[in-house]
């Protein structure tokens, strides 16, 4: 008789023992996947709040949690379902590891245990275009305040006409898992909080997270400002303030903010481009096929040109996988990745090795001047590649 090493995450009962090769077992019939599939669904469309609960999939050295899964965490395709301490134990650790937030995603099963000033599930459609110009949804903002009545404040304030969505945390920690996993437009973030502070909370979020955000601070000493926008703050409001005056910096930042994310998600140097929000990568304006992974990897080699990537740091951007030791997993897809490009103008050695270290990439580097003033010049770095492409397409027209 098997031995049960796993539980059906859909009806709890007992798992045989998984096969050596293939993905892991979760469901123990195909009607219990279809039933997960259908809940998931059902989610979505609710907003996230009518999962079945099930049991938490923490095991430890053999040793199951055994609480009921309030919550549902989704990373690299795979779902995980946790109990509340669990929950706040792996956002603890997936911060700490620099997994980014867009690259997982939280939802509340059936029965969530109390948290502070949730997210409404189902949010009234605005009645007026978004200050920045989003016509789908107002912005949501996190309000991380330990004062109550300045919180209660600012909520009805900001969410007055349909403006913002408003969801808000009384601590520093509680603060820092919320903007990971809600992934708001926006954090209003209190430098005195109980805890740990808000630059704390702020210098930690930027690992993960290139949210915007605005401090709220009762402190006018200039060094404690310095030292909060040197940590990534956007702005910075001194308490007491004018709500008008908040409304007007939160509209600024988020317009700056939509502005350079735009241009942040393109990159070009003259012969590569790619485009982190539809995947797609050329090569003087030809496109090149590549799958997610090989995108994702080369997408981080190129943001940091001639910056030495670790494989662990290439591991955890193309795979979400920080801790592994997959360096072979890497050296693969580049070489994957370099044989495309050896078939462009662009070429493989744009891809450099760090021997034993990773990987960078050899951006295109201005030639110097030609020597015949009538010679026009050749454009960006690899210069032959690109005069003998032109010249041979010349040729053949």
């Amino acid at each position: 008789m098997d031995t049960v090493t796993d539980r059906c995450q859909e009806c709890g009962t007992p798992l045989p023992v998984a096969a050596r090769v293939g993905r892991p077992r979760r469901y123990c019939s195909a009607s219990c996947r279809s039933a997960a599939r259908r809940a998931r669904r059902r989610a979505e469309s609710a907003g996230g709040t009518a999962l079945p609960a099930g049991p938490c999939a923490t095991d430890i050295a053999g040793h199951r949690c055994g609480r009921a899964a309030r919550f549902a965490i989704t990373l690299s395709r795979r779902e995980t379902r946790l109990c509340g301490p669990c929950h706040k134990a792996a956002i603890d650790f997936l911060i700490g590891q620099g997994v980014t937030a867009r690259d997982i995603r939280a939802v509340p099963l059936t029965g969530p245990e109390p948290q502070p000033d949730p997210v409404p599930a189902t949010p009234a459609a605005p009645s007026a275009r978004h200050p920045v110009g989003r016509p789908l949804r107002p912005a949501r903002v996190l309000l991380i305040e330990d004062d109550d009545a300045l919180r209660d404040v600012l909520r009805m304030v900001l969410t007055r006409g349909d403006a913002y969505l408003v969801s808000s945390a009384r601590d520093g920690e509680t603060g820092l898992r919320a903007a990971y996993t809600q992934r708001p437009d926006l954090v209003l973030l209190d430098i005195m909080l109980p805890g740990i502070d808000g630059i704390e909370v702020l210098r930690r979020l930027r690992g993960v997270s290139d949210v915007p955000v605005i401090f709220l601070t009762a402190r006018s000493d200039s060094q404690d400002l310095v030292i909060g926008l040197a940590a990534g703050a956007d702005d910075y409001i001194v308490k007491p303030f004018d709500v008008n005056e908040l409304k007007a910096r939160i509209a600024r930042v988020l317009r700056r903010h939509q502005v350079t994310e735009s241009r942040q998600a393109v990159y070009e140097d003259g012969l590569l481009r790619l485009n982190s929000l539809t995947l797609e990568a050329h090569v003087v304006g030809e496109p090149l096929a590549l799958t997610p992974t090989e995108f994702r990897l080369l997408n981080q080699l190129v943001r940091f040109p001639g910056a030495v990537q670790p494989f662990g740091q290439l591991l955890a951007a193309a795979w979400n996988d920080p801790g592994g030791r997959g360096a072979n997993r890497v050296k693969f897809m580049v070489s994957r990745l370099r044989r495309k490009l050896d078939a462009t103008p662009l070429g493989s050695d744009a891809i450099a090795s760090a021997r034993g270290i990773g990987y960078f990439y050899r951006p295109p580097v201005s030639p110097p001047p030609p020597a015949d003033p009538r010679t026009p010049p050749a454009g960006h770095g690899h210069a032959g590649r690109i005069l003998d492409l032109l010249n041979t397409r010349e040729r053949a027209t």
